[in-house]
């Protein structure tokens, strides 16, 4: 990884620059673009290479600001390590949106170029990113997109389309006919879903005589290739039987896992980079400094993304499980004791000593002996990642983390104890978790506000994880039957079958010690439980890993 230099702001005005709004037009700047790139202050990385003579081979379908923050910056590394004096790989990308967010416009204006924002403890650092060369929309531009599925230098498409951009059944993992979009991209003269489109460009290519790209998914979805290839599979059988089976045949569609937390922008961010730019940059991300992209091995031409710290394996499964238990788990148990606590933000939560104890304990007594042989080093692992929480600079809210926590608690928490359990071993923590879990769901906080307003199964009298779960009509009408009573909250809450199956309820230990961390969160609050729960524990692991 290429180390970039620090912004230190140069005078007190510099740096109320960066941080207020701009109070008049003469503060107004001309828009960041290639034909300005000349002019960025010395502290600013920039392509080293000329944006306007990058071919594009990748094709991504998504413009947010996790894969502008992610693989194109990957991108962008690996063309660097690649080029010469007389060859420039042509690994530039045509980013498609789906949807119709603010950021396509100024994409269009700025010819793909923007900055990255990448917040550390030590400070903040910027830099403008070349390699997405075309920003284009699925719907409004399908002319152009079909010359770009039909272009022969295509390679690659890239996704970042959130699992439900799979329209996957949950339960069956196959192609979901009960959504109306799916059945009427059968028919439609241009589709409007991920499956159709990746499906009519594959059919194009072969009517063609072209050969297939590689299918690469970079979304959050546990063996996110064999998901996009099932469904491809299955919308094109529905429309030609020799296309599914040329697909089967020909296509490759690797798994692979990303990692790198990307808050929202904020205003704050567009402030920062327009001071550090002296150019207005209208869609900057902000991000941490790790980044982490494993793929599994494909044949076929493809950037040098090893160069810029991509992992190439044959099974990206244990790495994938690492991350759903350790970050994903960890996460979650952070953000419910977090709002319990009354924290905003992880950064606050691991600000308190104590819960970086309860973390690293959780991560590596109770989730690492779950895991499969593989992957990372599990120690090194949660080290870094109670030191990518603790991060001040990044403002990721506890809020958007518990989002829809009912369906997450299965794979996230509750995989693991069930592991633990089957072994004997015990998992306080985890339980602890889980309680808290509980009592947010409750929809109120120990001093009777609302938490979980992010909730799907939003209860309209619910609080803020409430209002963005899918179960939040029932959670909140648990929670207001149960009151104060910690062992009905948790036995109703328990029966909920969809979270929980048969098996859990069913176990002593389970019920009891949820039925106790409840208790003793609405008694003591979440921090002097947490103290509870690792009074007398040993800490022979927790030294951190160099």
């Amino acid at each position: 990884m290429v180390a970039l230099p620090v912004y230190q702001p140069r005078s007190a005005a510099e740096l109320q620059d960066a941080i207020r709004p701009p109070r008049a037009p003469l503060l107004l700047r001309p828009r960041l673009s290639p034909a300005l790139l000349g002019r960025l202050p010395a502290g600013v990385a920039r392509p080293r290479f000329n944006v306007g003579e990058l071919r594009t081979g990748i094709l991504h379908l998504g413009c947010g600001a996790f894969h502008r923050a992610h693989q194109a910056v990957l991108t962008q590394r690996a063309i660097e390590a690649e080029m010469t004096a007389v060859h420039l790989p042509a690994w530039g990308i045509v980013a498609a949106s789906l949807r119709t967010g603010s950021a396509l416009p100024a994409l269009k204006q700025q010819q793909g170029l923007y900055t990255v924002l990448v917040r550390s403890p030590q400070g903040l650092r910027a830099e403008v990113v070349g390699s997405l060369r075309e920003a284009v929309h699925a719907q409004w531009d399908a002319a152009r997109l079909r010359q770009v599925l039909l272009d022969p230098q295509l390679r690659l498409v890239t996704l970042t389309v959130t699992e439900t951009g799979y329209c996957a059944d949950p339960r069956s993992g196959r192609l979901d006919w009960q959504d109306d979009a799916v059945r009427a991209d059968c028919h439609r003269p241009w589709p409007r879903t991920v499956p159709g489109l990746l499906v009519r460009g594959l059919a194009m290519r072969r009517m063609a005589g072209l050969a297939p790209p590689v299918l690469v998914s970079c979304d959050n979805v546990p063996v996110n290739g064999r998901q996009l290839r099932q469904v491809c599979l299955d919308m094109a059988a529905a429309q030609d039987d020799g296309l599914a089976e040329w697909i089967a045949r020909n296509v490759q569609f690797p798994s692979s896992m990303v990692d790198r937390i990307v808050p929202v922008t904020t205003d704050v961010d567009r402030r920062s980079a327009d001071a550090m730019l002296g150019l207005t940059d209208a869609v900057p991300v902000s991000t941490e400094p790790f980044s982490q992209w494993v793929i599994e091995h494909f044949e076929g031409p493809r950037p040098l993304w090893e160069a810029a710290g991509a992992v190439f394996v044959d099974d990206v499964a244990p790495w994938e499980a690492a991350k759903l238990r350790l970050l994903n788990g960890g996460h979650l148990a952070l953000a419910c004791l977090g709002l319990l606590a009354g924290c905003a933000t992880v950064a606050e939560v691991m600000a308190e000593p104590l819960m970086r104890r309860y973390a690293l304990r959780l991560l590596i007594d109770e989730q690492r002996p779950t895991l499969p042989p593989g992957g990372p080093d599990i120690r090194v692992y949660a080290h870094e990642l109670v030191e990518r929480w603790r991060n001040p600079r990044i403002a990721h809210q506890l809020e958007r983390v518990g989002r829809n926590a009912s369906g997450k608690l299965a794979s996230r928490l509750l995989a693991g104890l069930r592991l633990n359990l089957e072994s004997g071993r015990p998992a306080p923590l985890t339980l602890l978790a889980v309680a808290a879990w509980m009592w947010c769901a409750s929809g109120r906080d120990p001093q009777g506000g609302v938490l979980l307003k992010s909730d799907s199964l939003g209860d309209p009298q619910g609080g803020v994880l409430l209002k963005s779960d899918s179960l939040g009509d029932t959670l909140g009408r648990i929670g207001r039957e149960a009151g104060d009573d910690a062992a009905r909250l948790v036995n109703r809450l328990l029966g909920l079958r969809e979270i929980f199956g048969d098996d859990l309820p069913r176990q002593p230990q389970v019920v009891a010690g949820l039925r106790e961390a409840v208790q003793r969160l609405q008694r003591d609050g979440a921090l002097a439980t947490v103290r509870a729960a690792l009074a007398g524990s040993l800490d022979a692991e927790l030294t951190p890993c160099h």
